[in-house]
């Protein structure tokens, strides 16, 4: 990957809607070449996905919270596929420690983060601790990927 390849997904990463053309004229190179670099970034895997990026609270999903689990080893997996599944999860993680999981939640309400922590945590078997924190303000995020 060169500097171009970089300058490239930079724009991607700001709108993936940009045109081929724009692109180019903007890193100063074809729209041709730019269509094949963007094709073999896709090819190469560097890019994964070309997406929107929506506003959950526009979507009156408000409450975002991230959920800190500790887990016991033999049951981390199982409940890796039940989160994984559950509509409420948008980001789900096992950390280095391998028995924690670390998961980011959209929910409409306060009520629903409750319902949502108290069903697949409280009193289950195999969890440890739980550490729940609410999102009150967002500084800075990742959107579309590392900047590079």
């Amino acid at each position: 990957m060169d500097a171009n390849d970089r300058a490239i997904l930079e724009l991607l990463i700001e709108d993936s809607r940009m045109s081929f053309a724009e692109i180019g004229r903007r890193v100063g190179l074809s729209r041709g070449y730019t269509r094949a670099r963007i094709q073999q970034l896709v090819d190469e895997g560097v890019i994964e996905k070309f997406t929107a990026v929506v506003n959950p609270v526009k979507m009156g999903r408000a409450v975002s919270a991230f959920v800190d689990a500790r887990l016991r080893p033999d049951v981390i997996e199982r409940y890796a596929q039940t989160l994984g599944a559950a509509p409420e999860v948008v980001s789900l993680y096992l950390m280095s420690d391998m028995q924690s999981l670390h998961i980011h939640t959209l929910t409409d309400t306060e009520a629903d983060l409750d319902a949502f922590v108290t069903r697949h945590f409280f009193g289950k078997e195999g969890v440890i601790s739980i550490d729940c924190k609410q999102l009150i303000r967002r500084i800075k995020h990742r959107r579309g990927g590392p900047r590079v």
